[in-house]
């Protein structure tokens, strides 16, 4: 009934409070890492690895930024692990890609920020 439901919702809120600063963490980690990726994308000689890595991460974020709130962190990290899935190593140096990983990396900074 009822109860029952805002006992469900409780638990679910109580969780998420749990996991945020976790989430929070682990975006300032990646975000980190990934501002060292980008910095060596464009010129480095086998971006596959440094690719695979993005992927990685930016699939770890979409799993759960939606589920915190993050709904745009969560849509941006999406469309950069999608490039990558569907590109080949020459996207790291492709305009548009790098620009979509700008704004993830700006997202993740607000994200962090806040």
């Amino acid at each position: 009934g009822a109860g029952e439901a805002m006992q469900h919702a409780e638990i679910i809120a109580r969780t998420i409070a749990e996991i945020k600063p976790r989430f929070l963490a682990a975006v300032a980690t990646r975000l980190d890492r990934f501002e060292v990726i980008r910095d060596q994308l464009p010129t480095h000689g086998r971006p596959a690895p440094l690719l695979e890595e993005l992927r990685i991460g930016a699939h770890r974020t979409v799993g759960l930024a939606a589920s915190m709130g993050y709904v745009e962190l969560g849509e941006l990290s999406q469309k950069v692990e999608m490039a990558i899935e569907g590109g080949s190593a020459e996207i790291a140096r492709s305009a548009v890609f790098l620009a979509a990983l700008d704004d993830l990396l700006g997202e993740m900074a607000l994200t962090v920020a806040a």
